[in-house]
């Protein structure tokens, strides 16, 4: 549901618009009652160790870490070790640093997050709770570990509990500085009669999940007089989302702030659900967005002249934040030529290379994303095509937005928002969900998609 945030003592808990940053709050903040570790934030080599860490030279940062631990058994140092050895993919030894973290110093709530960590991105969520938990029992104030806990809850099912907890996220580290002119305005409550403003957050897979709370809000605000609810939409959206039925009044999102006199409050686009009191049995059904039906008629008379085969659109890289959901467009082409008779590919992908492009011309497919300019041209392709295969992407949720019927080829561990062991969701009923696990080649997961279409 929301983005994921496994990773947490050492990364921000937002993504930008176009692609999610990586831009993690330094590991520097010395546990309580460990002053020793505050002379080591001090020196210019645990300065150097946490300038690495912050450009994700994680390797040269553990190295600095441990070069530093040499000189005094320090908790502290030992939590930014195990960090580290997270984002280097090396969870065994990580855990022994948070292990050894905990030896010294039991109360270390951080070395706790570090384990919960690590449970989460095993699937482990029970065991990733109990983590957590022990963290916040030893620092009601770790932010970040409740952010964490509450994407295990999302993973179990347990949206409610995942609304209200993943509310800490406005109390990590960074937070009001992503949004200053946002939460400026009061926070709404859920009542009527007020002039709303609710704002994008994170990525664009996250604002398309949420848009469906956006005519919840303007019923909810309208049922006394003088109510008004205003969506400050990233461009890209703008006009897909003017298509959509009950959406609130449009502003686009720009460098500088709305004019913040216009509204009594505000509300973060993924707290709706909370606001609203929505319950997770029964949540805005799709679809709930529209594409432009004569733009998607026009693509598909096109691509079907004198064709008689069934088009299938495809997404194969997801962003940058998680290369690991995104596979090769050679490997996806693979596993569909034996059925090439029968299907035709359409790339939903947009800027690709000319090598891809290349490749996709010599397997008779078509580059619908060259023409697209928003999120609206992308909403005509895929009500153009008969069926979608597509990663984890933006795309994946636009389709599910607009009740297309999509295989999503997901890589172990997945989003916390797909639930683990489940080939369905309930955000979105024309989705099939096929996963790998993060050891295993696609062409596999490919194969068996192809089969299935």
């Amino acid at each position: 549901m929301f983005s994921r945030l496994l990773a947490a003592i050492t990364r921000k808990t937002y993504r930008a618009i176009e692609e999610p940053q990586a831009n993690p709050a330094p590991p520097t903040q010395a546990p309580p009652g460990q002053g020793q570790e505050n002379a080591h934030a001090a020196r210019p080599e645990a300065q150097r160790a946490h300038a690495l860490f912050d450009a994700g030279d994680y390797s040269a940062a553990r190295d600095a870490y441990e070069h530093l631990a040499q000189t005094q058994a320090a908790p502290g140092l030992m939590v930014n070790c195990g960090y580290c050895e997270l984002m280097l993919g090396e969870p065994d030894k990580a855990r022994k640093s948070f292990e050894a973290a905990l030896a010294l110093a039991p109360h270390l709530a951080q070395a706790w997050v570090g384990l919960g960590d690590i449970a989460a991105r095993h699937n482990r969520h029970e065991e990733a709770l109990r983590a957590y938990d022990k963290a916040i029992a030893l620092e009601d104030s770790q932010g970040i570990a409740r952010n964490n806990r509450a994407q295990s809850l999302l993973a179990l099912g347990r949206l409610e509990e995942a609304w209200r907890e993943n509310e800490a996220r406005f109390s990590t580290p960074g937070a009001t500085a992503l949004y200053p002119h946002r939460l400026a305005l009061p926070r709404w409550d859920g009542g009527a009669g007020r002039r709303l403003l609710v704002h994008w957050e994170q990525g664009f897979g996250d604002i398309i999940q949420h848009l469906r709370f956006l005519p919840l809000a303007v019923q909810r605000i309208a049922q006394v007089g003088g109510g008004s609810c205003n969506f400050e939409c990233p461009p890209p959206l703008l006009t897909l989302l003017q298509r959509m039925p009950g959406a609130p009044t449009i502003i686009a999102a720009g460098e500088m702030a709305p004019e913040l006199s216009s509204f009594d409050c505000q509300a973060p686009l993924l707290s709706l659900p909370l606001l609203l009191g929505c319950r997770a049995d029964a949540l805005p059904s799709t679809p709930y967005l529209r594409a432009d039906q004569p733009a998607a008629d026009v693509l598909g008379q096109a691509w079907r002249q004198r064709d008689t085969r069934r088009l299938v659109g495809i997404a194969w890289r997801a962003s940058s934040f998680d290369p690991q959901r995104s596979l090769t467009l050679a490997a996806l082409l693979a596993a569909f030529a034996p059925r090439a008779t029968e299907l035709r590919l359409v790339s939903l992908q947009k800027d690709i290379s000319a090598e891809e492009r290349a490749l996709l011309t010599l397997h008779e497919g078509i580059d619908a994303g060259a023409n697209f300019d928003s999120f609206d041209d992308t909403a005509a392709a895929l009500a153009a095509v008969d069926s979608v295969v597509s990663v984890d992407t933006a795309v994946a949720h636009l389709a599910g937005a607009l009740a297309r019927p999509t295989l999503l080829l997901l890589n172990e561990p997945a989003a916390v928002r797909w639930m683990p062991d489940v080939e369905d969701s309930p955000w979105y009923g024309s989705l099939r969900l096929l996963r790998k696990n993060a050891n295993d080649d696609w062409e596999v997961l490919l194969r068996r998609a192809a089969t299935l279409l």
